[in-house]
């Protein structure tokens, strides 16, 4: 006989998974964190250059004033910026709730696709272990912390094994 408190229709009931260790868990995390790595090290090599050649500094900020004062190109960064928060949102709830493999290891991000309408789309790539039904039990968990109204996970038409979590503010 099992103890513990009864079963109830909707309950879900996931065994702790503790976090991945390693070298490859490492390499995960870098993966990441991609984007801010590569625009971090772009804007550090950048800011070198800048002391020896005065004379650049109005070409190197020409991009930042026409992406302030052009509402379309304004529109587009925060459009991507949405997508970046969603991601990084998303890999962080998978880390605290176990919306992970048994051995620990996340879901893969393939890429988020943000649009005008103010949905995202995220593709992901499930491990051995991950199911649709498994994201789709956390649905009130995604909502919050994706800052999302809507969530709906739906299965890739042409892959079994890749997802689309569409976010709908």
């Amino acid at each position: 006989m099992v103890s513990g408190p009864p079963h109830r229709p909707g309950h879900r009931h996931y065994p702790p998974v503790l976090p991945a260790r390693g070298p490859l868990a490492w390499t995960g995390r870098i993966i990441r964190w991609r984007v801010e790595i590569i625009t971090g090290s772009g804007l550090l090599s950048l800011v070198s250059l800048l002391p020896d050649r005065p004379g650049w500094i109005p070409v190197y900020l020409l991009p930042l004033v026409a992406a302030v004062g052009c509402p379309p190109a304004r529109r587009a960064a925060g459009e991507r910026v949405r997508g970046l928060v969603v991601r990084h949102r998303f890999q962080r709830l998978c880390l605290t709730a176990p919306l992970r493999t048994p051995q620990g290891r996340l879901p893969l991000v393939l890429g988020t696709i943000p649009h005008r309408d103010g949905r995202v789309e995220m593709y992901l790539w499930c491990r051995t272990g991950m199911s649709l039904e498994l994201f789709a039990d956390h649905i009130p968990e995604i909502k919050v912390a994706c800052f999302a109204t809507e969530v709906t996970v739906r299965p890739h038409g042409r892959w079994g094994h890749v997802l689309i979590i569409e976010f709908r503010r």
